[in-house]
This record gives structure tokens, sequence and C-alpha cells, in this order.
């Protein structure tokens, strides 16, 4: 079982392969080089997941491009944005280990695609320093 305990990088997404009509798994700089991105694609490709001892996933992304400094302190000032360790802050979920396994609470419930889903989901380990937490993959860092 992987030790989560640190700051995740994402590295993969699923993508929209227009060529082959599938969702595949692209690896975020491939994603980045496009030049049709959209900002909230560009905005998930530069996310962050802290898992903390304390049983919280912390989720942060990088500042849009193009804000200045006065921008990003105004909306601090209002309440609207919060900063930690110098980017974004999204927000908070929680994780456990549950039967030797680990398990984030994604917040979901009920039915996705067809599927009954609870608010518990175990993380695929794709091997030692990556995992897979719904539509993207994380190297540790």
């Amino acid at each position: 079982m992987i030790n989560l305990i640190g700051k995740w990088k994402v590295t993969e997404m699923i993508d929209f392969d227009g060529e082959k009509g599938t969702m595949d798994w692209t690896k975020v700089e491939d994603i980045l080089a496009k030049d049709n991105i959209d900002k909230d694609t560009r905005f998930f490709a530069n996310m962050v997941a802290v898992f903390g001892e304390d049983g919280t996933i912390t989720m942060l992304t990088t500042l849009p491009e193009g804000v200045s400094q006065a921008e990003v302190d105004a909306a601090v000032k209002a309440g609207e944005l919060e900063l930690r360790d110098g980017m974004m802050f999204l927000g908070e979920q929680h994780w456990k280990v549950e039967d030797g396994k680990n398990m984030t609470d994604m917040g979901l419930e009920g039915e996705l695609m067809g599927e009954k889903v609870g608010p518990w989901e175990k993380v695929k380990e794709i091997d030692e320093n990556t995992i897979e937490l719904m539509f993207y993959r994380f190297r540790k860092v």
C-alpha cells in the first residue's frame, strides 16, 4: 500500500481524442501544449493534492495566467480567494485507510454513469509513485 502523505501533482488526465472518438489517458504536458486548451482544463492540469497526516486532502492549483498581483491581493482581501503555498486553494476532502486500502471521500453519492457510487472511493495505485483519482493520475513530488 502506497504511503499517501505528501504532495502529489497531476501528470495525466482523461482527455477526448477527436480522431479516435475515445477518452484516453494523456500526459499533462501534451494537453497543455494544445493550442485550443480551455481555461478549465488548464486549471485542472496544474492541480496538486496534498495528503496530510490529519486525514485531509488539500487541493491546490496555480494562479491563472495573466492575473496580476494586485488582482490576487484584492481577491484574497475580499475573501474570494484563499492562497496556500502560493497556490489557489480549491478545497479539502478526507482520506482514510480501510481494510488495507487507501480510500478518499470524493463527496459523490448516488449514481454516476449508471453505477451506484458512495462517497468513499478506492485510490487506485498505478505504481509506487503514481495514484489514480477519478479522471486524474498523480505522481508524488
